[in-house]
């Protein structure tokens, strides 16, 4: 038996737009009916007038659609199971509510979630930090939250970082029709074992400082000689003056790095160390530099290790501009208000 009930067709634009010319033109409903053809009924002519009048639009009213099955309250539950494990996925989601009589997809778990700007995303990865760390960090943050900008211009930041000759360029895309993911100019190289270059750099508000080439595994007696006796001397001199009480030196708590032997050459050299809080990148400006440079290089294209070293020094000295430094060590007290507001947890930076 054939059903009596019809889909809902919506008239075209152009369609719409002709009933209500001859309706302006004095034509009856039914006669404009009649001129429209294609299942144009009188009823219908008339709603859409009565429309054009109230609304002056010819557009359909939203609708409204089918009743969900899911209430404000079923909802509400959902973004809570959500909250109270971030790694739960919409299907187990949706097993822990069906217990309850609840039939809906999976689909509709997603979006309302989605809706409720629960959106699924990578987790960032960032460095593991213990209670202990995170009150340290605390503990930094506080004692140096009045810091001026004066202040934060004294010091001289480091770091190491290794560089590759297959390093990030940032996030690139490609265009391509289906069935060419697999073209050459539509995938990125990589290699198992890509050259790679470990160096050391320092920075501080008004230039960067004497770049070390690395080689091999560093010790404390390496980093004394390589870095701090052929580096870091020759940088507070360039932008210092010569005058170690006029900066403050940070580096990390690398066991090289806090030798007995490295921390005489400091008192030695009337040189103050930053004291400072373990696993800590965040806090450390010139890692945002490091990824910078690192997109600098890369657009270079080195294709050996001479190159490589090449593109580094080049990058280093010449690229980094004094807006890029003033504005990564000014950003010093928006890190600080970071640590402090999420208790010590890894931020943004």
């Amino acid at each position: 038996m054939a059903s009596n009930t019809s889909k809902r067709v919506d008239w075209s634009p152009g369609k719409r737009g002709k009933a209500v010319a001859l309706r302006e033109e004095g034509y009856t409903y039914e006669e404009i009916a009649k001129r429209l053809g294609s299942g144009a009924t009188k009823s219908g002519v008339r709603k859409l007038c009565i429309r054009v009048a109230n609304t002056g639009s010819t557009k359909s009213a939203a609708r409204t659609g089918r009743k969900s099955k899911l209430t404000q309250q079923d909802v509400r539950r959902i973004c809570r199971l959500a909250l109270q494990d971030r790694r739960r996925s919409a299907k187990e989601i949706n097993n822990i509510i069906r217990t309850s009589g609840v039939q809906v997809c999976d689909r509709t778990i997603r979006k309302k979630l989605y809706e409720n700007g629960l959106r699924a995303r990578t987790p960032r990865k960032k460095p593991y930090l213990n209670q202990k760390q995170r009150q340290k960090r605390i503990e930094w943050a506080r004692v140096h939250k009045e810091w001026t900008e004066e202040d934060w211009d004294r010091i001289i930041w480091s770091d190491e970082t290794k560089i590759s000759i297959f390093g990030s360029d940032g996030v690139k895309f490609v265009r391509r029709r289906p069935g060419e993911d697999l073209l050459p100019e539509c995938t990125t190289a990589t290699m198992k074992h890509p050259v790679s270059v470990m160096v050391w750099g320092s920075m501080a508000t008004h230039g960067v400082g004497r770049l070390a080439i690395i080689e091999g595994n560093i010790n404390a007696k390496m980093y004394q000689k390589a870095v701090l006796e052929a580096k870091l001397w020759p940088t507070i001199r360039d932008l210092f003056e010569g005058d170690p009480q006029k900066c403050i030196f940070q580096q990390d708590n690398a066991p090289c790095h806090t030798a007995k032997s490295c921390m005489r050459w400091f008192s030695d050299h009337h040189i103050t160390v930053l004291p400072w809080p373990g696993n800590s990148p965040d806090l450390n400006p010139i890692e945002n530099l490091w990824s910078r440079l690192k997109v600098m290089v890369s657009r270079q294209n080195p294709s050996n290790r001479r190159e490589l070293i090449e593109a580094i020094i080049q990058a280093w000295y010449h690229l980094i501009t004094s807006e890029d430094l003033r504005r990564l060590v000014h950003s010093m007290p928006r890190r600080i208000e970071a640590v402090l507001k999420n208790k010590g947890y890894p931020t943004k930076y």
